[in-house]
């Protein structure tokens, strides 16, 4: 298999979604934000292209000019913000990283790391924006972010980009991992101005190799059965494919089921109604449970008499066995497998504490045992 990395990463996020485009090829218009992001990157490979003469401040932002499409934004007003916006952000970079502090040995370059599940060799491609080469002599990997939110060190630290970059290098210059030279991985946050450097370990590489293999397999799987799932995550508010999505297309279309679109509609503001009121009910039921517990300790009561009934507190017992005793009794009788069961909360628990190895192991012992669906409301803020 030759799988490039955002496809990876599009998979583990939401199956349905690498489908639609890796898979159906489905052809969507760019975003605003991918569309400036390009820009960006466009610009900054020009400033530091190695071998020609170094543009000036001016010249970079005459480029950022010259190709800044405002048709893109939804009104004058934001298409100046963002321009003013990108303008801010090659200012600032200008002035923190002129190019000439810098040894830049490849930009924009395609990388190959490859995989092998046992006799099958499968490559994760991808194009890294920029590689340095730093006075100490380490090789740095640089990849562009313009995302807002800027994370933390333990996650760059864990950045599942970042280690597949570091693989994609190692086998560039294979003798760099020869001669155990470390590689730097650094992701630039340029609205920031920040860069967040990093690096991998031998176990680091081991364990995300695992995670790929695991990734590649589950894929596999995923043809082969043709079941792509649709998966809910914090990206789907800038999901190109909403339309063809079963969370989100009844925002696009009208559904002609037992009922029209506005019986939907009305149903879903009762149900906002009804959960209000028992989400309501729900407390005043637990207060009053409290109150009324309390009044029966005082009182060493155990019943309450009212006018419509009475209420008895019975003391409910949860019992835990000892299993070696159990096992003495129930094995014999050819019993003892039908009482043992692993508690889901328990394992999840004890497996955050796991090596990554030993967490995808059980991963993949993973067996679907009942599947059902529930309603979970989420209301949107009214705009005013």
């Amino acid at each position: 298999m030759r799988i490039s990395y955002s496809a990876l990463e599009t998979f583990k996020r939401c199956p349905l979604k690498f489908k639609f485009g890796y898979v159906d090829k489905i052809k969507t218009p760019k975003r605003k934000e991918a569309i400036f992001g390009t820009l960006l990157h466009s610009a900054l490979k020009i400033l530091h292209e190695p071998g020609l003469m170094i543009p000036t401040e001016e010249e970079i932002l005459k480029y950022i000019s010259d190709n800044w499409d405002a048709k893109i934004y939804t009104d004058e007003q934001e298409s100046a913000l963002a321009f003013a916006q990108a303008i801010k952000i090659m200012k600032d970079y200008y002035a923190k990283n002129y190019p000439s502090q810098f040894n830049v040995v490849a930009l924009e370059t395609l990388f190959e790391a490859p995989i092998q599940i046992g006799q099958d060799l499968h490559l994760i491609t991808g194009k890294i924006d920029r590689i340095d080469k730093t006075p100490e002599g380490l090789f740095e990997v640089i990849d562009y972010k313009t995302s807002k939110k800027m994370p933390s060190q333990q996650a760059v630290d864990k950045d599942l980009q970042l280690s597949i970059y570091h693989l994609g290098v190692a086998n560039r210059w294979p003798s760099l991992a020869k001669e155990r030279r470390p590689i730097k991985v650094s992701l630039y946050y340029l609205r920031h101005g920040e860069k967040l450097s990093s690096a991998r370990t031998a176990r680091d590489l081991e364990a995300i190799t695992e995670e790929a293999i695991k990734s590649i397999e589950t894929i596999k799987q995923a043809q082969q059965a043709v079941k792509f799932d649709a998966t809910p995550n914090p990206l789907c508010d800038w999901c190109e494919y909403q339309r063809l999505c079963p969370f989100f297309k009844h925002k696009f279309k009208e559904v002609k089921l037992f009922f029209n679109d506005q019986d939907v509609k009305a149903l879903i503001g009762e149900y906002t109604k009804l959960k209000d009121e028992v989400d309501e009910r729900d407390k005043r039921l637990s207060a009053i449970k409290a109150d009324l517990s309390k009044f029966m300790d005082q009182e060493g009561m155990e019943r309450l008499f009212g006018e419509d009934g009475y209420i008895t507190r019975s003391a409910i017992q949860r019992f835990k066995y000892d299993s070696e005793t159990l096992r003495t009794i129930l094995e014999p009788l050819g019993r003892w497998q039908d009482v043992l069961k692993v508690d889901d909360m328990k394992l999840k628990k004890v497996a955050k504490e796991l090596p990554p190895d030993k967490r995808a192991k059980i991963a993949e012992a993973r067996q679907v045992d009942k599947e059902y669906k529930t309603l979970a409301l989420k209301k949107t803020t009214k705009k005013k």
